[in-house]
C-alpha cells in the first residue's frame, strides 16, 4: 500500500520542489510521474539519489522504471527501507 503521506514522498517532495520550486504539495498526486511534473531525465536522477540518501537505501538501479508514477516511486522506496 502508498504511504501517501510518509517520510518517503515527503523527501521525494522535497528534493523535486528543489529543483523546481514552482511546485506545490499537491501536484504530487498517484498517477503523476516525475517527468510530468517537469523533472528532465537528469532531474529525476538527483530526485532518486538524494531520495536514497536521505533514507540511507540503495534501490537497484534496474527498480526503476521509465514514467514511473508517484505512488509506485514511493513504494519501490517503501520495500528498501
Amino acid at each position: 500500500m502508498t504511504h501517501l503521506d510518509g517520510a518517503v514522498l515527503a523527501a521525494i517532495r522535497h528534493h523535486a520542489t528543489a529543483i523546481l520550486p514552482d511546485l506545490k504539495p499537491g501536484d504530487f498526486v498517484p498517477g503523476i510521474t516525475l517527468a510530468e511534473l517537469g523533472l528532465n531525465s537528469v532531474d529525476r536522477s538527483e530526485v532518486v539519489t538524494n531520495v536514497m540518501d536521505d533514507l540511507d537505501v540503495l534501490v537497484p538501479i534496474t527498480e526503476f522504471r521509465q514514467a514511473m508514477p508517484v505512488a509506485d516511486l514511493v513504494d519501490l522506496f517503501e520495500r528498501y527501507r
